[in-house]
């Protein structure tokens, strides 16, 4: 019987739901690639052995800035941006930005 008891308690508790608690944010799909600035924010959040990942054949920041402006169609996509906490993901990674957005409302 205890073990129905703790069934039901356990049914009627919703606080693992509660606590699972969703941030707001804003989103913003731009197909445009980015500005010289807004590219030297998303190399530094991240490791410099992704910089050939935003950039084709780009190796180093200076690289990549020279890069984009000679031919904008080397950015490659997608990136997704966390502007506000400083973090990106490379590719389609969808586990790697579902972590990014899980992880918008813990500071």
């Amino acid at each position: 019987m205890s073990g129905t008891t703790a069934t039901e308690d356990q049914a009627s508790d919703h606080s693992a739901q509660t606590r699972l608690e969703r941030s707001e944010f804003q989103l913003d799909v731009t197909e445009e690639p980015p500005t010289p600035d807004q590219l030297e924010s998303i190399i530094q959040y991240l490791e410099p052995s992704k910089i050939p990942m935003i950039v084709k054949g780009a190796r180093t920041q200076v690289d990549a800035m020279k890069k984009l402006k000679e031919d904008p169609e080397s950015f490659q996509r997608p990136v997704t941006v966390d502007w506000e906490h400083g973090r990106a993901v490379t590719g389609d990674n969808e586990s790697e930005i579902l972590k990014m957005i899980e992880g918008l409302g813990k500071k």
